[in-house]
């Protein structure tokens, strides 16, 4: 099994950090969830784009 081409470390600083579980974020900075943790992610982050405003309609 080859590894994938994801960084499945973070380092904030000097303190480096390691996920847990199947949860990643890619070298170019794009998080994936696992399916344990998706479906409260996704509400988190979509209570928080409606609250910072990031989005508008388009016609």
């Amino acid at each position: 099994m080859t590894n994938p081409p994801y960084n499945k470390q973070t380092v904030e600083g000097d303190k480096k950090t390691q996920w847990i579980c199947g949860c990643f974020e890619t070298i170019d900075g794009y998080f994936w969830f696992c399916d344990e943790h998706k479906n409260t992610l996704r509400k988190t982050i979509e209570a928080q784009i409606d609250e910072l405003d990031m989005t508008r309609v388009l016609e």
